[in-house]
């Protein structure tokens, strides 16, 4: 199984340490919106959708975002 490197997607970032859940929720059609939480204040929602989200054992975590109907994100 291959592991995405950081720039061959359209956003993949490190988690902060400080990370303790993430909440990846059903929006309207085939949409997530993505919440993470931390010990560093509140809840921090990601802004707008996604059609798919990836979180790796190593703390990355990866966004795809949503293609439109003549393919463009």
């Amino acid at each position: 199984m291959s592991t995405p490197t950081p720039g061959a997607s359209p956003l993949v970032e490190q988690l902060s340490s400080s990370t303790t859940e993430i909440h990846i929720m059903p929006g309207f059609g085939n949409r997530l919106q993505v919440v993470l939480h931390s010990t560093e204040g509140m809840p921090e929602a990601m802004p707008g959708a996604v059609a798919a989200v990836t979180v790796y054992g190593d703390g990355r975590i990866e966004y795809h975002p949503v293609q439109d109907e003549d393919g463009a994100a």
